[in-house]
């Protein structure tokens, strides 16, 4: 009889504003009765049943603060509603499941990490350009930049673990973005929360590639150099996604004068950016100089970094570098400092593995730019872009030649899995991601 007046008084209330709902459970109480409700003598007294007291004595509890018992109700499932993913997100006041809105983004992105797997053993891929002042147009009456959007689809031999590449139909994408009449010189390409991502190491900005790459890129984050109070760009050379959240990088060196003398050291911040595309600042001055001890660096000597990733598979830093050199910095001598070393190290920067990359020739006109883990290897397995820039740091920018070469290796080991390979055109790849264009 009890679980039948329950239900009766659940009913009533779910029926009735907020005004009624006092007499509703009156009303109900009083069905589930065979006596009329008045107030028996339990109210006052004990009851010779334990059950049929504490009974009576709660349904007198309710009928006195039903008021009360309601706008505690109400205010705990208002709070519940909040405080809900739903509401966080921003999808719910905006309409709809429209995504995380990464940098005041109205739409949700287009690309997911799974379509970049054909099979277990192959892989699409994609990689873009750094062309440095090249990038700009060759109208001289218009500002507009360009980098070149190159896919491509990695395949391995099961039975050797020998991989094999394949470029496809390269696309060239635009922006009229720029500092100082230079732009669009990307240096990385990320996927992160099922956007890809390219950042510009002149002008700082983050941008977007729209999911029909005709469409081109829109910047959904400017960010400047150090600790953001200044107009400069910050000068992106690398990014991952650690957790929740993506972790963005410059060069990691000091910013020197000919003779040596450190002008600031903004190049050693980084920004960590969640998910709605918050930014926040952090110091690497230490992390930087952790990992130089570790390959055995020393001022003057310096490093330059333009291929760092976080594994969650290993719980580790990878960190490719680009340069690794002993003596003070030079612009010409610094085309010739090229490495083949990585490093492995733990989450909070207390040790590190470093051991080489295990090529049959070791050019050192050639430097890690960038890097990503083939999908299926729990990031045992890595495709990398090594970079050359030679006689570049002359005056006369027609003897400037820029080249890339595309290789894959165990990570673990620094076993070679596909040798340097050459891509055609004489340009600077400075960023790939697996991803489906």
């Amino acid at each position: 009889m009890k679980d039948k007046s329950l239900a009766s008084i659940v009913t009533r209330i779910s029926n009735s504003s907020l005004g009624d709902i006092e007499d509703n459970i009156i009303m109900a109480i009083s069905d589930s009765d065979t006596t009329p409700l008045t107030r028996p003598a339990s109210f006052a007294y004990a009851s010779a049943s334990p059950t049929s007291d504490l009974w009576n004595r709660l349904i007198f509890f309710v009928r006195v603060n039903s008021r009360a018992a309601v706008t505690t109700f109400v205010f705990f499932c208002f709070v519940l509603f909040i405080s809900s993913d739903t509401v966080h997100d921003q999808s719910f006041l905006r309409g709809g499941n429209m995504g995380s809105f990464f940098g005041g983004a109205s739409y949700p992105g287009s690309y997911k990490a799974s379509d970049a797997i054909i099979d277990d053993h192959t892989f699409h891929f994609a990689a873009v350009t750094d062309l440095d002042k090249l990038s700009r147009t060759s109208d001289p009456n218009e500002l507009n930049f360009y980098s070149i959007l190159m896919p491509g689809i990695l395949t391995r031999n099961p039975s050797t673990d020998e991989y094999s590449i394949e470029f496809g139909q390269s696309t060239m994408i635009f922006s009229k973005l720029n500092e100082g009449g230079r732009g669009m010189e990307l240096s990385e390409l990320t996927l992160y929360n099922d956007r890809l991502l390219a950042f510009d190491d002149r002008t700082g900005a983050v941008f977007e590639v729209m999911g029909d790459v005709h469409k081109g890129v829109t910047p959904r984050l400017v960010i400047t150099e150090g600790d953001g109070d200044n107009a400069k760009g910050m000068k992106w050379e690398w990014a991952t996604v650690k957790g929740k959240e993506l972790y963005i990088g410059s060069f990691g060196k000091e910013y020197t004068r000919a003779d040596g003398t450190v002008v600031n050291t903004n190049n050693l911040w980084i920004a960590v950016v969640d998910e709605q595309g918050i930014v926040r600042r952090e110091d690497w001055s230490k992390q930087y100089d952790f990992v130089k001890s570790k390959f055995g660096v020393s001022p003057p000597g310096y490093m330059i970094h333009e291929a760092v990733l976080w594994s969650e598979h290993l719980k580790k830093w990878v960190f490719l570098p680009r340069r690794v050199s002993n003596t003070a910095y030079d612009d010409i001598a610094d085309e010739r400092k090229g490495s083949n070393l990585i490093g492995l190290v733990d989450e909070h920067f207390t040790t590190a593995d470093v051991h080489e990359i295990k090529f049959q020739q070791v050019d050192k006109l050639h430097g890690f730019s960038t890097v990503a883990f083939v999908p299926g290897t729990k990031d045992h397995h890595a495709l990398a872009i090594r970079s050359v820039e030679e006689d570049c740091a002359l005056d006369d920018e027609s003897l400037c030649k820029q080249r890339s070469y595309f290789t894959v290796f165990n990570v673990l080991t620094g076993d070679v899995l596909m040798e340097e390979l050459l891509f055609g055109d004489m340009m600077k790849f400075e960023g790939v991601e697996f991803v489906k264009l």
